[in-house]
């Protein structure tokens, strides 16, 4: 194993406040009630559009998007952070020569601003975005176009998320796959490889398999 590919929002940060701050924002611009954002929680993960459909007709749902990333563009980073635990994580896979990976249904540019912002763009060799290909999670595309990007093997990676989504994508794509049991987890019929219930527990996984 040579590469983790992680999700970003309920795995690698905690972003739901400022998702929920924006959403709030956007549905008081249109004139409806305000949502309890700890209920956002548990509606991250799919993209801007997935979580608006919940709320907007789809007459309104391409001005309300335009309006929502308005907002998050400007002012990407409130109350986000990383996951306690997560920079050790990063820091000690690199440390072990692991590729690192980001692979969301967040926009791209959106994913990159906020990695920057909390100082953890350094560590990934490639961020992959709902709006980087054609489909985004749970297809595998995703996966598999990120396997040819870092020129390694279905063998060679694991996923490591906290949704249906990111289970699926890293079952369709063949690679193996590690719940983030910390994050926003929302899982059905999916059964990941690992559960993982702190970022630590991925140094233990990368000792076990002695990756170097």
């Amino acid at each position: 194993m040579r590469a983790i590919l992680f999700d970003l929002d309920g795995t690698l940060i905690d972003s739901y406040r400022d998702i929920g701050l924006h959403l709030n924002r956007t549905l008081r611009d249109f004139g409806m009630p305000e949502v309890d954002i700890e209920r956002v929680r548990f509606m991250v993960g799919g993209g801007a559009r997935e979580l608006l459909k919940r709320f907007f007709s789809d007459g309104l749902l391409e001005h309300a998007l335009q309006v929502f990333r308005s907002y998050y563009y400007k002012e990407p980073v409130i109350h986000t952070k990383p996951f306690e635990g997560i920079v050790d994580l990063l820091e000690y896979a690199k440390s072990k020569g692991l590729r690192l990976a980001v692979i969301t249904n967040k926009m791209e540019e959106l994913s990159k601003l906020i990695l920057k912002d909390l100082g953890l763009w350094e560590y990934f060799s490639l961020v992959v975005g709902g709006d980087t290909y054609p489909e985004k999670k749970p297809s595998p595309l995703p996966v598999l176009e990120t396997l040819k990007a870092l020129g390694l093997s279905k063998e060679e990676v694991i996923i490591v998320g906290d949704t249906e989504a990111d289970m699926k994508a890293g079952r369709l794509a063949g690679i193996k796959r590690g719940l983030a049991n910390w994050g926003y987890v929302r899982l059905e019929e999916e059964r990941p490889d690992y559960i993982f219930e702190r970022p630590e527990n991925i140094k233990e996984l990368i000792e076990i398999f002695k990756i170097a």
